[in-house]
């Protein structure tokens, strides 16, 4: 993302927006085709410009924002569908959505900051509503800061140091803790500048970035929702007996929220006790077996994900953060390997096609007592392997990816770069296939999360998973179910890793036996526990 600015540019009247006051800004959006929310969004982004640069009143400015507010954010929403969760690179429409959505963040987001910097300077019409002001002006950074990581991008300094600006003034004010109502973004319940601002450092040390797109939309809800729980403090808290661990904030820097204090005259502590109990409350009731939605989670949060993803933001919100599973250092060199689970298990197999059987359980039975008695029936398999070569003629233009670097590694995981454009696709949830430079064979891992760094770069986090695999074939023990992919890992006694294998997404169930195919031979195997998760692959702990 190039920086943005967020200078305030001097007005005039040379150019008006369609509408000059909150009645005519209404009658003008009844004319916008909200059903097609990328033209609207088109349409909200001139108005939205021309307003910034036009002089007008502070009330009649911030009224006429107010109007505008609810049906940007509809069409904002609507456009991010374009590209949220979809893999780097983009492709030129889904990075036109990003593009024109960040925009429409910063046009309402600089419409705002004018009627803030208008109400700091003493206009008599918006003194009675600068708090509302500054919290309307806060939550547009945090909105913003959603639609990046969605975007695969992450705030950068200039962004950091406006919020901490903002925030200073409205400290200085003495409105930080002011409440307002924002029927908009939090309908009844009331809420206040610091609140908002606090949303923002809940999204970073939540690592948003990291989350499928459906899981990213579940923790923004949260950490705008418990954003009100958080309290400010000067000075780290005395007695950390009964206290979660605070989030510091050096108010004065470029940064975000982090975990460790250093010396600065902007310190401040985010207070993060009762948000810890809130959520604690909410995983035991959970394991009790209450509804997401009881708890006001969200109608669409499901079990078991929503006691994971409030697992995981209790310990990055309230506990100091997650350690790391190995120590990291520095690496270089180049990094092999493959994307996608078709890809990686047609090289791993010694590029064999892939066939589906599709017979019905008594046909496959008979086989295989055939293929007991007899041995194997080599004629019946290179029909299979001449309709596999068939059915999966695309499968040959797979190709290995060569040219990723290492920045760092450890024992579980790689940190690797690339041109942006140099490589085919990949996101969080994939995946892949690794071998580093001397190795000799491959390491089968997930990408954790995949970003883009400035125009032309782009990184990746990979997680690797102990073992050496092994291609398979797996079905569940089911009437009408059919042989797919999958991967055999095996366990490693050091670690203490169990045996797992690697299915494809929507596999598991507890307790589920699932046959596997290696070489002909067949074994039983009873799922115990999900490993791990991606959007195309579960890594299951299994008895045999």
């Amino acid at each position: 993302m190039s920086a943005m600015s967020f200078e305030l540019h001097p007005t005039g009247t040379e150019q008006p927006p369609a509408f000059l006051t909150p009645v005519a800004c209404e009658d003008w959006i009844s004319s916008v085709p909200l059903a097609n929310a990328v033209q609207a969004q088109s349409m909200f982004l001139k108005q939205l410009t021309l307003l910034h640069r036009y002089s007008l009143h502070a009330a009649e400015r911030f009224a006429i924002l107010e109007t505008l507010r609810g049906p940007v954010s509809d069409a904002q929403e609507d456009v991010a569908k374009k590209f949220a969760g979809r893999p780097l690179p983009f492709s030129p429409p889904e990075q036109a959505a990003l593009d024109s959505t960040l925009a429409v963040w910063h046009a309402l987001a600089l419409g705002y900051l004018r009627c803030f910097e208008q109400a700091r300077s003493g206009d008599a019409g918006l003194a009675a509503q600068v708090a509302k002001v500054a919290q309307r002006l806060l939550s547009v950074f945090a909105d913003w800061q959603v639609d990046l990581c969605r975007g695969e991008q992450l705030p950068d300094a200039a962004y950091w140091k406006q919020l901490h600006q903002t925030f200073a003034a409205v400290e200085s004010m003495g409105i930080a803790g002011a409440a307002v109502n924002d029927p908009v973004r939090h309908g009844n319940m009331p809420v206040s500048p610091l609140g908002a601002y606090a949303e923002c450092h809940l999204l970073h040390t939540a690592s948003t970035y990291e989350l499928p797109a459906r899981h990213l939309a579940w923790v923004a809800r949260w950490a705008r929702r418990w954003g009100v729980k958080l309290s400010l403090i000067k000075a780290p808290p005395e007695d950390i007996r009964n206290r979660a661990v605070p989030l510091w904030v050096d108010i004065e820097s470029d940064r975000p929220a982090g975990y460790l204090p250093r010396p600065s005259a902007g310190s401040r502590w985010l207070e993060t006790t009762a948000l810890r109990t809130s959520i604690a409350a909410r995983i035991a009731l959970l394991e009790q077996g209450r509804a997401p939605a009881e708890m006001q989670l969200g109608d669409d949060v499901t079990q078991p994900a929503a006691g994971q993803l409030l697992a995981r933001v209790l310990q990055r919100w309230c506990k100091g953060g997650a350690a790391r599973r190995s120590e990291r250092r520095p690496a270089n060199g180049s990094c092999t390997f493959i994307a996608g689970f078709d890809a990686v298990h047609f090289h791993l197999s010694g590029k064999k096609a892939f066939h589906r059987a599709t017979k019905d359980d008594a046909t496959l039975r008979r086989e295989r007592e055939e293929m007991e008695t007899f041995g194997q029936h080599s004629h019946r398999r290179a029909e299979a392997d001449a309709e596999a070569a068939n059915d999966n003629s695309s499968i040959e233009q797979w190709e290995i990816m060569d040219d990723w670097q290492l920045l760092d590694e450890s024992a579980t995981g790689l940190r690797i770069t690339r041109p942006l454009k140099e490589g085919v696709r990949i996101g969080a949830g994939l995946l892949v296939a690794a071998q580093l430079a001397g190795s000799d064979g491959y390491v089968l891992g997930s990408v954790r999360w995949a970003l883009r760094e400035g125009n032309n770069a782009l990184a990746a986090g990979i997680q690797l998973f102990p073992g050496v695999p092994r291609t398979v074939s797996a079905r569940p023990v089911e009437p009408g179910s059919l042989y797919r992919q999958a991967f055999l890992l095996p366990p490693l006694t050091d670690s203490k890793e169990p045996a797992s294998v690697i299915l494809s997404v929507g596999s598991f169930r507890i307790g589920r036996s699932v046959e596997i195919m290696v070489d002909d031979k067949t074994q039983i195997l009873k799922l115990v526990h999900v490993l791990d998760r991606g959007n195309e692959f579960e890594r299951c702990a299994y008895e045999i």
